[in-house]
């Protein structure tokens, strides 16, 4: 947990997460003087009637007073910045983490939001308990049952009696309250994704009239949420109670028994008045400790949580390979799983010569997504070996990889902005470039009519324009700036036939002689390839060009007669 924070914590953050306690030590040097100077105000000053002894002690006081407020506010402050900035860094590693992941069984999205926002909290507020309390509580309780011993050793076997007590009742509650906070993190992850898919498919939600189903769902989520925070909560409920209950009982004690003492001259009213304030100190410093104790279980979990997120860190190989000119695809006997007892793709081989066009069909399931995934360097655990103009697609870097291949995706996602920047998306592009994407794309019908054109606002998600318009504009992200290779995964599904033939005749013209794959369930769209592959169960099962694979495929054949009539050859 502290190497996590430590990690984090860079240059003037450190130097003020080490200094902030040094000063909280002048802080709570200051508290400890305050008890002692009453005593002696008591004891020599008003029993004397020493008035100037009365007025330079109260002064003293009064210095120690202030200087424990700007002792108390510098550590506040440097304790605030290096949590801040503690938060800002590991905030950013994680996502860095979350976006660049090679792991296929990787975490999810709902329960990698809680950790990198909720855990992460709670990592910065132990930053300013450690910085704070942790400091505070502990330093004023052992100064307060020194001082008090010093002042008052009659008293002292009071404190003897009452800490050891209440530490072996803090340990039994940290060692209960820690597993149901573990609970309690993992049921704020179930309503994150509750919430998340419900307002993602709150469409398909309403057209099922499912409201009330998922909402009944969402509910018993959070109740399990409740119920869970709850029992965390109950865990720790009675720490400050019973702490104070003891100390206060250790007060009356303390009067009772001191009175006595007094009485027969064996300790002076200051010592009691002393004792008394050094308990009353004590007792703020063990319920500051109790809330700490409550904060820390729930930062011990978030720390596990977060290291888990940072463990799926993998090093990058160093591009040992300059990027090819030449934009051929080879893949040869790739085997790919999530679990490789059952792989998604199974000994997979093609070479799509450079500047030609491949067509990827298939039945749903059969591995076609998976092969872009690949080909981009989504997931890296497969065997077998996938290159690129003849270089092996892991000897270069990453941004190579992804300004060589440009892919637009079924599911079109777009990002708040403009046209522009979601067209030039991870570039720059120049209006001409803009103009020349969106014109394969068909976007131009869309775009021109608008006042802003390519600076028209785009929300979140794409949601101010259709599902069509939105793969149009997501299909032109992937023309911008002519890049060697591109790939379409069925890129028009949601896009009217005759848009579709539009888009098709512009990829012919613009496309010529540059590499190209076409993954697709609409036959018009692959027909034309220089070659088709089969892909069935991870397997190719036929490939070759339209009239070929329509006589040696099944699925092919039914694909061409169920779309282009029945009895139709692929070449006609």
């Amino acid at each position: 947990m502290f190497a996590i924070i430590m990690h984090h914590t860079h240059g003037r953050a450190r130097w003020a997460f080490f200094l902030a306690p040094l000063i909280m030590l002048g802080e709570v040097s200051c508290d400890l003087q305050q008890p002692t100077l009453m005593s002696q105000i008591i004891d020599t000053g008003l029993a004397h009637g020493d008035g100037q002894y009365v007025l330079h002690h109260a002064l003293l006081m009064l210095m120690f007073a202030v200087l424990g407020l700007i002792c108390g506010a510098t550590c506040g402050t440097l304790g605030s910045y290096a949590s801040l900035k503690m938060g800002e860094s590991l905030r950013a590693e994680m996502l860095q983490i979350a976006l660049s992941s090679r792991d296929a069984a990787g975490l999810k999205p709902a329960t990698l939001i809680t950790r990198i926002t909720n855990d992460v909290t709670q990592m910065q507020n132990l930053v300013m308990m450690v910085t704070r309390g942790m400091v505070r509580a502990p330093m004023l309780l052992l100064g307060g049952i020194v001082m008090s011993t010093l002042v008052c050793p009659d008293l002292a076997p009071i404190l003897f009696i009452i800490m050891p007590i209440l530490v072996i009742f803090i340990l039994i509650v940290m060692r209960r309250s820690l597993p149901l906070y573990t609970q309690m993190q993992a049921a704020v992850d179930r309503v994150n994704r509750g919430m998340r898919e419900n307002l993602q498919g709150a469409k398909t939600i309403k057209s099922y009239v499912l409201e009330d189903h998922q909402f009944a769902e969402f509910k018993q989520a959070n109740q399990n949420l409740q119920t869970t925070s709850l029992n965390a909560a109950m865990a720790t409920v009675t720490l400050a109670p019973v702490i104070q209950l003891l100390l206060n009982l250790g007060v009356v004690i303390a009067l009772s028994y001191g009175g006595s003492l007094a009485i027969h001259g064996s300790i002076s009213d200051g010592q009691i008045i002393a004792f008394v304030n050094y308990m009353i100190q004590i007792t703020t410093a063990m319920i500051q400790t109790a809330n700490i104790i409550t904060a820390f279980s729930r930062a011990i979990t978030s720390a596990a949580r977060v290291q888990a997120v940072l463990d799926e860190t993998a090093p990058m190989p160093q591009a040992s390979a300059p990027l090819p000119n030449a934009s051929s695809i080879e893949f040869a006997h790739v085997t790919f799983g999530f679990d490789q007892s059952t792989p998604i793709l199974n000994d997979v081989s093609f070479v799509v010569p450079d500047g030609h066009s491949l067509g990827i069909v298939g039945p749903t399931g059969a591995g076609k997504t998976t092969l872009i995934n690949l080909l981009t360097r989504s997931f890296d655990d497969y065997s077998g070996k996938i290159t690129i103009g003849g270089t092996d697609i892991q000897t270069l870097s990453l941004a190579d990889v992804h300004t060589k291949v440009k892919v637009a995706l079924q599911d079109a996602i777009l990002f708040a902005g403009t046209i522009a920047s979601n067209l030039s998306f991870g570039g720059a592009a120049t209006p001409e470039a803009l103009s020349t994407a969106a014109q394969i794309a068909d976007a131009n019908e869309f775009i021109t009519p608008l006042a802003k054109q390519f600076d028209a606002p785009v929300e979140q998600r794409g949601k101010n324009f259709s599902g069509g318009q939105r793969q149009r504009l997501n299909l032109a992200r992937a023309f911008t700036n002519d890049p060697d290779i591109v790939v379409l995964d069925d890129a028009t599904s949601a896009v009217d036939q005759s848009t579709n033939a539009e888009i098709k005749q512009q990829l012919a013209q613009a496309r010529q002689h540059q590499t190209t794959l076409i993954i697709s369930q609409r036959v018009t769209n692959v027909i034309d390839c220089d070659e088709i592959i089969v892909l069935e169960a991870g397997k190719i099962t036929a490939r070759g060009d339209s009239q070929t694979v329509y006589q040696n495929s099944p699925f092919y054949r039914q694909l061409v007669d169920t779309q282009l009539g029945g009895g139709r050859h692929a070449n006609e």
